[in-house]
């Protein structure tokens, strides 16, 4: 479907620039990796699709010269009544319109079969072209569409909600792992989960200390003279000594705020949590991590079942890569094998006793319960260690957990609500 056109077909855009070049190529790489082949466009073309997403108001030619393939494409696409709702998504935003440009032109690859078609010289074929092009070019927005609208949610995440709240680098490295992801089914039912949480809903608590050198949270009496009210030096002496030696001159009090440990999140993934109790317990996970991010925290996951599995971390600030990494990793755990929820809650002891993690730490079990507890142990290594158990309990009840847990939280019903209990919790 390559054109003759040199030029490209929107008004205002440089296609001799070198960044401009750059991103036509890159664009045209990542359709034919889409697509699995290579395809017959041009550079200009693909800086022209990529343009019709990104920018508010493109500006088409209005002077088709060879009245070729890729300018009936472009005209559809920017006639399409579907275009605007798609585009509310990529406007001004270069990775979001870079993945929407190169799924729809790995699409639109039947094209060139229509295009094929065209050079036998019927004039039926003549008439229906355009019919034929408009129909392609929908049916490429569909999955466009899907694609974007599940690829933005990743970006949320990756991004802890807030745009550059957990790191500075960019995701235009990791285009085709993105999309890779959005397209992955169990990732699919996870984000559902996640659908409509906002940065807001995550109310966070910090930790608060008294510090005669912090902030001033308020009023006091005492006789620290370094944090004393200028007011009590207009006292009269008599009064002033007296007061001092009652302890009843009025002070500022001052606080601190503490660095909130690490959390480190035990998901059972056990043949009892199959199914929609370990989709859900993941997506919880995820928002956990989201707050994680807000609090500046170190984040831990550990899957179990009757053994526990290697322990994934991510630092106070993320990469990209490291969450895509994290995301992949939950995707491809599936819910089977026994379980045993003291050996797990043991192994998370020791990984902060021997030092692979920060001492303090919160521990969120997440479990549907069904096993024994060696409550002794459990509670001994939690008090060796100063952790904190936080058990979320799925559907079930624990006697022995309940016992030893610093909180326990009993969820019945699956659903963003009883996610966001959690995270209010933790």
């Amino acid at each position: 479907m390559s054109s003759e056109n040199k030029e490209g077909y929107l008004r205002g855009v440089d296609y001799g620039d070198p960044v401009v070049r750059y991103r036509g190529g890159k664009i045209k790489r990542l359709a034919e990796l889409f697509a699995g082949r290579k395809l017959d466009i041009s550079n200009e073309f693909a800086v022209d699709i990529f343009y019709l997403f990104y920018l508010p108001v493109p500006l088409l030619r209005e002077d088709d010269p060879g009245g070729g393939e890729e300018y009936r494409v472009l005209r559809a696409l920017k006639d399409s009544p579907n275009f605007p709702i798609v585009k509310s998504r990529t406007i001004m935003d270069s990775f979001i319109s870079s993945i929407a440009a190169s799924v729809f032109l790995s699409e639109v690859k039947l094209l060139e079969e229509v295009a094929g078609k065209s050079k036998v010289g019927s004039e039926q074929m003549n008439v229906n072209e355009n019919t034929e092009v408009s129909r392609i070019v929908e049916k490429a927005l569909t999955t466009v569409n899907i694609d974007i609208e599940n690829v933005k949610k990743l970006k949320s995440i990756v991004e802890g909600l807030e745009p550059g709240s957990a790191s500075q680098l960019s995701l235009d490295e990791d285009v085709a792992e993105v999309l890779k992801l959005a397209r992955n089914i169990d990732v699919k039912r996870i984000l559902e989960m996640l659908k409509g949480l906002k940065p807001w809903e995550l109310s966070v608590e910090k930790k608060k200390r008294r510090f005669k050198h912090g902030e001033i949270a308020g009023y006091e009496y005492g006789r620290d003279l370094e944090r004393i009210v200028p007011s009590n030096l207009i006292l009269p002496s008599e009064v002033f000594y007296t007061r001092f030696a009652q302890r009843k001159l009025l002070l500022y009090e001052k606080v601190v705020e503490e660095s909130l440990g690490p959390m480190y999140v035990l998901l059972d993934k056990s043949g009892s949590m199959d199914g929609v109790k370990i989709t859900w317990g993941k997506a919880v996970a995820i928002s956990l991590y989201l707050k994680a991010v807000k609090t500046h925290r170190e984040f831990y996951l550990r899957f179990f079942d009757s053994q526990p599995y290697p322990l994934y971390r991510i630092g106070r600030i993320s990469k990209p890569n490291e969450v895509l990494k994290l995301l992949d990793y939950m995707a491809r755990v599936k819910g089977a094998g026994g379980t045993d929820i003291s050996r797990a809650i043991i192994t998370a002891c020791t990984d902060i006793r021997t030092g692979s993690i920060a001492r303090e730490s919160d521990i969120i079990l997440i479990t549907d319960g069904v096993d024994r507890i060696a409550e002794n142990m459990v509670r001994y290594n939690l008090k060796k260690t100063d952790s904190r158990l936080i058990t979320v309990m799925i559907m079930g009840d624990n006697e022995n957990l309940r016992n030893i847990s610093y909180k326990y939280l009993k969820i019945e019903k699956l659903d963003k609500a009883g996610m966001l209990r959690v995270v209010e919790f933790n």
